[in-house]
């Protein structure tokens, strides 16, 4: 057992820089590599999520004025349906005005037309009564000379 131990005591010193270095090489690159790229990825992971963050904003900004957009043009169309209706409504007026303005000249014209067909009425009836006197004369003088023949 001793020559094991020996041998084993001679393995570990001559392991020995062997272990040193390999201490000293992962110290070394815990400094000189593990932490620096450690940071390196920090500071592109905080980068990384100041732009999420960012882009969360811009996109609850565009949001928030896509919402303003969209009420601004509800307001819009509800004031072009407004004026909308104040004009048809004015148009309307206008039409039952013109309407009622080419009934009362039609009425006009149909009370004058009466009139004369009322007064060529009359003098077509006074001129009937003139002629029928004549004509009643005609007839009998006519009629007396058939008989009288």
């Amino acid at each position: 057992m001793d020559e094991t131990l020996n041998a084993l005591a001679d393995l570990l010193v001559k392991a020995l820089p062997t272990i040193v270095f390999f201490i000293l090489l992962t110290t070394y690159l815990k400094y000189v590599f593990f932490k620096p790229l450690g940071r390196i990825l920090d500071e592109r992971k905080q980068q990384t999520e100041g732009v999420r963050e960012l882009a969360r904003r811009a996109f609850d900004a565009a949001e928030k004025k896509h919402s303003e957009f969209e009420q601004a043009l509800q307001i819009a169309r509800a004031e072009i349906h407004q004026e909308h209706e104040a004009l048809r409504r004015k148009w309307a007026q206008e039409q039952v005005q013109i309407v009622a303005k080419a009934r009362a000249e039609a009425d006009v014209q149909i009370e004058q037309a009466k009139r004369e067909i009322s007064q060529e009425a009359q003098r077509a009836e006074a001129d009937l009564n003139a002629s029928v006197e004549s004509l009643s004369e005609r007839i009998v003088s006519s009629l007396l000379r058939r008989r009288a023949a």
